[in-house]
């Protein structure tokens, strides 16, 4: 059943339409911290391309775990940014003035920079 109601995404506001799904929901508020890229290479991993045919091919895993790894990329690839799992973390750096925002209700992640929705 559709909210007719329509908030405007606002920072800081815990209950907004959700720019993702278009219902009223509530938001959960995250903060944001980082830790340096461990790659080899020095660069954030993508495994994308001939990588990923490769990875498709992979008899290393059940065909499960290796579905869940090439949703995972293919999500990945298409810019989609998205809550996971995919390591501990121990970090103390803060990253001052960027949050997230997650929409209770269809898990969709709004980035926010400075106060301002930087992405949809």
């Amino acid at each position: 059943m559709s909210n007719t109601e329509v908030i405007e995404p606002a920072f800081q506001s815990q209950r907004f339409s959700c720019p993702v799904c278009g219902e009223l929901h509530d938001q959960v508020w995250l903060n944001l911290y980082a830790e340096q890229v461990s790659n080899p290479a020095g660069v954030p991993l993508r495994i994308e391309g001939a990588g990923l045919e490769m990875l498709k091919k992979n008899s290393q895993f059940p065909p499960e775990v290796l579905e869940q790894k090439v949703e995972y990329w293919n999500k990945v690839n298409s810019g989609e940014v998205f809550l996971d799992r995919w390591a501990s973390v121990t970090t103390d750096l803060f990253v001052a003035g960027m949050e997230l925002s997650v929409c209770r209700g269809c898990m969709a992640v709004q980035i926010w920079a400075g106060g301002q929705l930087v992405q949809r």
